[in-house]
């Protein structure tokens, strides 16, 4: 049987199979700091509406020759949402919203290794739109990487991509807080304090 673990040192290692490896981020612990929901004063707060992610395939893949998809686009946009909800940015009804996110894929990238240990990098474009009057309020590539090790070389990249994703989505939610009082990051990415390890047990 394969495994794939989320290590941390702020918390339990998780078990689950690589399919399992959550797409959403939040609650998870970054390097230099780790997403927190708004409150009710934040200029963002359930105030954003979001589309399907542009440009995604219909399945992500860790590479070509990996004939396992890493994550379907319904579970990818489903993640998105459940990021900015998690976050209190999801708007709670169309007439609630006051910007609009648009995410489009930008890609991910696994080197092929037989080796133990990868790393993958998935970046995607983020835009935040004023509604009323379609000021751009947000404009930003984010590229994030995480690394991972096991035996099984097409389970440990699945694994590593889902993650890459997941801090992608946290990354952009935490930066959008910060943009709100024009205090953004340069860089943006958030870095994970986590790996993930995928083993046969």
């Amino acid at each position: 049987m394969i495994a794939a673990m989320l290590f941390a040192s702020a918390f339990n290692p998780v078990e689950a199979m690589a399919q399992e490896i959550p797409l959403v981020g939040i609650g998870l612990p970054y390097s230099p700091e780790s997403p927190r929901p708004l409150v009710p004063a934040h200029p963002l707060y359930q105030r954003i509406e979001v589309g399907e992610i542009e440009g995604l395939p219909p399945t992500i893949k860790s590479s070509s020759l990996n004939w396992i998809a890493a994550a379907k686009r319904s579970s990818i946009n489903m993640a998105l949402r459940e990021s900015l909800e998690r976050m209190n940015m999801l708007a709670s009804n169309t007439g609630a919203a006051r910007a609009r996110l648009i995410v489009g894929w930008g890609g991910d990238s696994t080197p092929f290794r037989i080796a133990r240990r990868n790393r993958t990098t998935v970046t995607m474009h983020y835009r935040l739109i004023r509604i009323d009057n379609g000021q751009l309020l947000f404009d930003r590539d984010i590229s994030t990487s995480v690394e991972g090790g096991g035996v099984d070389a097409s389970m440990r990249d699945n694994g590593i991509v889902r993650a890459a994703i997941a801090t992608n989505f946290a990354s952009a939610v935490n930066c959008l807080d910060h943009a709100a009082f024009g205090e953004a990051p340069a860089d943006c990415a958030l870095v994970p304090l986590f790996s993930v390890s995928v083993t046969r047990r």
